[in-house]
């Protein structure tokens, strides 16, 4: 709409259908919906060929997940320089020991 009046000024009046399809003129919704649309009778009066009631149709084989979609996600300048450091015991002051699995603790 913008641009049409940018081309045309304040007088492009009618014009705008010459640049829109037909599908959103008032004329085509009308002739859409101009005859009744039935709705779909009960499964035991369908009237189907032999042929097709013995066609078996498999679904798709697809592997639907039922969580979310993992992204990755792009690191910050502070994220690269992570440090790993471990839990120590407070009294050895060595990682990978622990004070409730310690031999040396003498509390019983």
């Amino acid at each position: 709409m913008a641009s049409l009046r940018l081309k045309h000024g304040d007088e492009y009046g009618m014009s705008i259908y010459e640049y829109s399809s037909s599908l959103y003129k008032a004329e085509t919704y009308l002739l859409a919906y101009s005859e009744s649309i039935n709705a779909v009778p009960i499964k035991s009066k369908w009237c189907v060929p032999e042929e097709l009631v013995s066609v078996n149709i498999l679904p798709p084989l697809v592997d639907t997940k039922l969580r979310r979609k993992k992204s990755k996600r792009v690191k910050g300048v502070s994220e690269n320089f992570k440090s790993k450091r471990r839990n120590k015991y407070s009294i050895y002051k060595r990682s990978g020991h622990k004070r409730t699995t310690c031999m040396n603790n003498n509390k019983s």
